[in-house]
């Protein structure tokens, strides 16, 4: 009895297996990255019901606008970078959050968030008249 054949159909089906596994988890990944980026930003921001604490809390939101964070950190040690705009406190425990209104252009903002040990992540840039809005509304103005 010749074993080969056998074998090599046991390895292709074992192989395909795991090609299909891969695929598949692959697609589960892309899955998660593709909302992040097809996450609409502009009508989330300007949105009605849309409140400040909401913005610095929703997932979906930071992931699609989230900055490398080298870029981030070049951002905010730049002398000439900006602005920096405290932003009234969400309330839900998150750290101090700021906008950067950069040197040159007045439409657009970064919005900084601080977490805990003192770490930074930055998001943007983001239309300036949208986050205003969003800011007066949570100061109260």
């Amino acid at each position: 009895m010749h074993l080969a054949p056998i074998r090599q159909r046991a390895w292709r089906a074992g192989g395909a297996s795991v090609v299909l596994a891969a695929a598949v988890l692959l697609a589960a990944c892309a899955g998660q990255t593709g909302a992040s980026r097809h996450f609409d930003v502009d009508a989330f921001l300007r949105a009605s019901d849309t409140a400040l604490p909401e913005v610095l809390a929703n997932p979906d939101f930071l992931a699609a606008t989230k900055a490398p964070a080298n870029d981030c950190a070049v951002l905010l040690q730049s002398v000439g970078s900006g602005v920096l705009q405290d932003l009234p406190p969400a309330g839900s425990g998150r750290g101090p959050a700021w906008l950067l209104h950069p040197a040159g252009s007045p439409g657009k903002v970064w919005l900084v968030l601080g977490k805990a040990g003192g770490e930074r992540t930055c998001h943007g840039p983001l239309p300036a008249d949208a986050m205003k809005t969003l800011a007066d509304r949570a100061a109260g103005n």
